[in-house]
């Protein structure tokens, strides 16, 4: 899956990702390969993306994200990168 994180500043990731985990709105969602489409709005939260063993997150203030065709993409006004 491709993954893209989108900020007021620029991108912070783009790339292809095994997993992404999103505090929606209506809870915490994980997508996998072949997700089904879904557009949901971010609360105050932390993304957590696993490429390969590694795992990356980002603490985000809230946004949007848009899950279609194994095509994730992330709006959104990060708190800090870990």
């Amino acid at each position: 899956m491709n993954l893209s994180i989108i900020t007021p500043k620029g991108s912070l990731f783009n790339g292809e990702v095994n997993s992404i985990t999103l505090p929606g709105a209506l809870g915490p969602f994980q997508v996998l390969a072949n997700h089904a489409s879904v557009l949901s709005s971010l609360i105050p939260g932390k993304i957590t993306y696993r490429v390969g063993d590694q795992s990356s997150s980002v603490s985000v203030k809230g946004g949007i994200s848009s899950v279609a065709n194994n095509q994730i993409v992330v709006v959104c006004s990060p708190i800090e990168k870990q």
